[in-house]
């Protein structure tokens, strides 16, 4: 059975990334929720895809310029629609709450440090063993580093490399050599040819993205561990039948 990604949450139906597009997924049911993580300037981890608040909320600015409690002011669901008025945006631990196991957590960190200290990984993974999550989250980044990072305070965290680059097969290839178990691939990677090299590779991977049908469809007939959609509910529908 391909699995389900709810991307952001349920983003067709509820403001993404916010509880209540969490809470949207976790009533459907999916096997796996994907949400971004963010540094606030003092420290804080707040849940949103954009490196800044314009588009989101009712605020300007970049999350790392602003402090947790600027960014907790913010109204996140009003441009969505006035239904979801005062909506705010989430804290990873809030994020966490709203996605009660069995849930599988999908954590792409988005702040990169290049100072090559540990704090922002510590950080993360304090909070994400507080909240109990430890044991049901993988972690995804497109800066290495930072995964390294991840792994030297918890060797067992499996974790994600976004591809850096174009071919599907050395993205396998790749990610392999680095030590990751699951993959992320885009679009333009997704054949048989690739679903079948990563089952070969003892490797599993959840593509990036579907929204219509007929995508569905297309990838779960490639067969393809997971899929992220904006449109959990549309998914379950397409698998179900």
């Amino acid at each position: 059975m391909t699995l389900i990604c709810a991307h952001r949450g349920d983003p067709t139906h509820a403001p993404e990334s916010t509880v209540a597009a969490f809470r949207l997924a976790a009533e459907l049911e999916v096997e796996i929720v994907e949400f971004d993580v963010h540094r606030t300037l003092d420290g804080g981890l707040v849940v949103m895809h954009d490196a800044t608040v314009d588009r989101c909320t009712d605020g300007t600015g970049q999350i790392s310029e602003l402090t947790l409690e600027q960014v907790r002011s913010l109204d996140a669901g009003s441009r969505f629609s006035p239904e979801f008025a005062g909506e705010r945006v989430p804290t990873l631990a809030e994020a966490i709450q709203a996605l009660p196991a069995p849930i599988w957590l999908n954590i792409h960190l988005k702040t990169v440090d290049h100072s090559g200290a540990l704090g922002f990984e510590a950080r993360f993974m304090d909070e994400l063993a507080a909240s109990g999550a430890t044991g049901r989250a993988h972690i995804v980044h497109d800066y290495l580093e930072s995964l390294d990072r991840i792994r030297t305070i918890a060797p067992r965290m499996p974790c994600c490399w976004l591809p850096m680059c174009e071919d599907g097969m050395e993205y396998i290839r790749r990610s392999k050599a680095a030590g990751f178990g699951i993959l992320q691939p885009g679009r333009n990677m997704m054949s048989a040819e690739f679903c079948a090299a990563v089952k070969e590779a003892g490797m599993t991977a959840n593509v990036f993205y579907a929204n219509t049908e007929a995508d569905m469809r297309l990838y779960m007939d490639l067969g393809i561990d997971g899929i992220l959609t904006d449109d959990p509910r549309r998914m379950k529908e397409v698998r179900g039948r």
